[in-house]
């Protein structure tokens, strides 16, 4: 699953950079902020959070065959179970094995049906996009590739129409457009996240990426130690600290002898 980890391989003698392609992990809320629950779905999730095992999924279940708001927010929770499914199980059997289709065929409709009880709800259209985002890199026809790319991108749209200035859509379209080289686009999303939050620490990490890519490494770092300050703490603190010792390691080898 292209959840919060990816792994690139920037240069071969350079280690794995690890990279934060958006914000996939599934969690309810925006990303950035303190972790104190602040829209209704994460008040719901706390409170559902209460419950494990089986009467965790029957409530979940039965709230998701009602009314909304409940059906809405029970219904993207069951995506994210089906979602995260998925990607442990394509640690073992691949992204093509067929248990791990069906578990994205399920995780869809969970999230598919949680827009259809509130079409205002962020979080599983952003889902939805990741989905299919994820899709799109195990397609080898490049037709079939780039159609489920453009299903993505459609997501992460619908998303910023309803709110443009939700964090999680923008990074994660900056990043789609970045794997597709649409350098210029990429750097405008995240630019656009950057001018209404300085702070947004999965921007910067997101540039910096994009930097490192382009073996600008002296920009990436800058905009990793941003992302560290930002989000001291946090997994994409964490993260850029790994890849800063990753890039200062590159950057400080010996050049290679040549011999004759």
């Amino acid at each position: 699953m292209r959840r919060m980890l990816l792994t690139l391989t920037l240069v071969a003698a350079a280690g794995t950079l690890l990279v934060l392609a958006g914000c996939k992990d599934g969690k309810g809320g925006k990303s950035g902020g303190a972790d104190a629950p602040k829209t209704p779905l994460e008040h719901f999730a706390v409170r559902i959070g209460s419950l494990e095992g089986q009467a965790l999924s029957d409530t979940l279940l039965f709230l998701a065959a009602g009314g909304p708001p409940q059906a809405a927010y029970a219904n993207y929770l069951l995506g994210n179970q089906y979602y995260r499914a998925a990607g442990d199980s394509a640690l073992g059997r691949g992204w093509k094995d067929p248990v791990v289709t069906a578990l994205l065929d399920s995780a869809e409709a969970r999230f598919t049906a949680s827009i259809a009880a509130d079409s205002t709800l962020l979080e599983p259209m952003v889902n939805l996009g990741s989905l299919w985002d994820d899709r799109s890199e195990q397609i080898a026809n490049q037709i079939e590739r780039q159609e489920a790319a453009d299903k993505a991108e459609s997501y992460y749209q619908l998303a910023l129409r309803v709110d443009p200035t939700d964090e999680k859509a923008r990074c994660n379209l900056g990043s789609l457009y970045l794997r597709q080289r649409k350098h210029s686009q990429a750097l405008a999303e995240f630019q656009q996240v950057l001018a209404g939050n300085p702070q947004s620490a999965l921007a910067h990490y997101n540039l910096a990426i994009m930097f490192a890519e382009a073996k600008i490494y002296k920009e990436a770092l800058v905009e990793w130690e941003l992302a560290v300050k930002y989000d001291p703490d946090g997994d994409i603190g964490g993260r850029s600290a790994e890849n800063i010792k990753i890039v200062r390691d590159l950057m400080n080898a010996p050049e290679p002898v040549l011999t004759q």
